[in-house]
């Protein structure tokens, strides 16, 4: 990078093409901001950490019975919502699809750029770094819903509350 007049304060991770450009000469495409001109994006941040962990087989491949499972019970919503009788049970039967889909989606494990954020801030609170400190960190407001979001709800045994009152066993 140095070679290239490119060891600049400012982006860390930059472009990079098959050809060996480097930042903004890698890409075709410019940005009108100076400061993250070269830059990658977030949403190529996402595809890396995605493929590294589908790479690792961190996250599961839906087996060939569970892609035919998951066409055929598509292919009968939408032959039932043609042939409901008014549009709004025709809805009912699409929404009730889209909602099962959606909640089997959810119960799969999913490792996306997002994350690695999570997974920071969790460690950084779970080491004791007070939370206020995280949520500068993260660029969070420290009464932030968004930062709450974020943190564990669940408290372990030994952080239990009714520990000081004695009462356990």
């Amino acid at each position: 990078m140095a070679d290239d007049g490119q060891l600049t304060p400012g982006l860390l991770l930059r472009r990079i093409d098959r050809h060996g450009n480097i930042g903004a000469k890698a890409a075709g495409r410019h940005t009108k901001d100076e400061k993250r001109r070269g830059g990658i994006t977030a949403d190529t941040v996402n595809d890396l950490v995605k493929t590294a962990a589908h790479a690792a087989e961190l996250t599961p491949d839906p087996t060939p019975e569970e892609r035919a499972d998951e066409a055929l019970a598509a292919r009968e919503a939408k032959k039932a919502a043609e042939q409901a009788s008014t549009a709004e049970e025709s809805n009912a039967i699409l929404k009730a699809w889209r909602t099962t889909r959606r909640a089997a989606r959810a119960a799969i494990r999913r490792i996306t750029g997002p994350s690695m954020r999570r997974g920071c801030i969790q460690a950084m609170l779970d080491a004791g770094t007070p939370p206020e400190a995280v949520a500068v960190h993260s660029r969070h407001s420290p009464r932030s819903t968004a930062f709450d979001a974020y943190r564990k709800k669940k408290l372990t045994w030994d952080q239990n509350p009714t520990a000081a009152l004695g009462l356990a066993a």
